[in-house]
């Protein structure tokens, strides 16, 4: 059984959960009086991973030599986009396709 990962950038949370919503693969329910969300493939086998923002590993820090306090230069930059890594059994739901990108080097993985 092969499994395809499929890396998903959007241009913000609201839009990745509004399409999440779309396919069925959020759903929010209450349990005793809290609200819970809860993000899952419902149509085959499958699961999803919300990795979020993604920053930079391009930061400049200092560290004091003597107190030990590091100090930033310059701040990490944050790369564009809300980023979802999703894999399944079968195909990406259609609505979600649009957002399918190729990163060479993916932040995180299914292992």
């Amino acid at each position: 059984m092969a499994y395809q990962t499929y890396y998903l950038r959007f241009n913000s949370q609201e839009e990745a959960e509004t399409k999440l919503e779309e396919v069925g693969y959020k759903r929010t329910e209450t349990f005793d009086g809290v609200e819970q969300t809860f993000y899952t493939v419902t149509d085959q086998v499958g699961d999803i991973d919300i990795v979020g923002e993604i920053w930079n590993d391009d930061g400049v820090y200092e560290e004091d030599s003597e107190t030990f306090e590091i100090t930033i230069v310059t701040p990490p930059t944050k790369m564009d986009g809300w980023h979802i890594n999703i894999i399944l059994e079968e195909s990406l739901p259609e609505a979600l396709q649009p957002y399918i990108v190729t990163p060479q080097h993916p932040h995180r993985v299914f292992a």
